[in-house]
């Protein structure tokens, strides 16, 4: 997959083009890339465009974290077999043009397009005016193939980023693996950390995680842990470990489940299934001690270990 993160481009090969925002790729987003992949066919390429930053983190609307760092969006869009994947810079100039003129001078001309999918929620252009109806009344003109895909609903409720940035924060990380289609995942590389969970027999494998990456509420998971192409079960905390700790920093740190391993500068990635219990302080060493030996005997029971 080519990335492309410039205004001044040009696609050679006639492109089927899919726009939007596709900030956590959940399920409704994968109605999108399918329908993408569907026009397409052996005779276009795909290619997905957004706008870096959102416009709602340019106009300061926004300022939470993210489901997906870019590294991981950039990862799924390659392997659902995406072509060229645009950030368009979103600068005052994007802002202010009108959506005809970037649709003719970006979209058609250097993007070579000759299908457009996207959400019925579409938006670009000045006032965002760039809009579904829109698109839809100068694809005529403009001679392109228009597709509107209409929103997904899973258990009555409308699939979307806010949704799924809802359930995760909740801890609701069933929920939030059915508006995915996958598991929340965090991923990086082992550090060192103070080796206190090897002192009590609980070795840890700490994790440095993205500013901009949403997290879950503090707290004790239940995880599935890859490791190149092993898979293994961990019990993960995120929080700032204030039995051992006095500071605020957020932590992510994995006991992988009958792993005895010394993997310190390795990649690993952890799939959040389930939300065991919060995160809290206790009255010593030994107190949590006890705490880790039931929480691992109820992480093996879940996994029927």
């Amino acid at each position: 997959m080519e990335i492309i993160k410039a205004k001044e481009f040009h696609i050679d090969e006639p492109t089927a083009v899919a726009m939007g925002k596709f900030d956590s790729l959940h399920l409704g987003h994968k109605v999108i890339l399918d329908r993408l992949k569907s026009e397409a066919e052996c005779s276009l390429r795909t290619a997905v465009i957004s706008f870096e930053p959102g416009p709602e983190v340019f106009f300061g609307k926004y300022s939470g974290g993210f489901v997906l760092t870019d590294e991981e969006k950039q990862e799924l869009l390659k392997a659902a077999g995406i072509d060229y994947y645009i950030l368009y810079p979103f600068d005052s100039q994007t802002a202010d043009t009108e959506p005809e003129i970037f649709l003719k001078e970006v979209l058609l001309k250097q993007m070579n397009m000759q299908v457009l999918v996207a959400g019925e929620d579409l938006s670009f252009g000045k006032k965002g005016q760039g809009n579904a109806e829109f698109v839809k009344e100068v694809s005529r003109e403009l001679d392109f193939k228009f597709c509107m895909c209409s929103k997904l609903h899973i258990d009555g409720e409308e699939v979307s980023a806010t949704l799924v940035r809802e359930s995760l924060v909740k801890g609701e990380l069933e929920k939030c693996s059915a508006l995915l289609g996958r598991a929340y995942r965090i991923s990086g590389i082992v550090q060192n950390g103070n080796r206190l969970g090897r002192t009590i027999g609980v070795p840890t494998c700490n994790l440095t995680v993205s500013a901009d990456k949403l997290l879950p509420p503090n707290g004790v998971y239940f995880t599935k842990v890859k490791h190149g192409s092993r898979e293994y079960y961990g019990v993960t905390n995120i929080g700032t470990k204030p039995t051992v700790a006095d500071g605020t920093v957020i932590g992510v740190e994995t006991h992988i489940l009958f792993f005895d391993e010394d993997i310190y500068g390795e990649n690993i990635e952890l799939d959040f299934l389930h939300f065991h219990r919060p995160e809290r302080k206790f009255d010593g060493i030994d107190a949590l001690k006890g705490q880790l030996g039931l929480d691992l005997e109820a992480a093996k029971e879940y996994f029927g270990l």
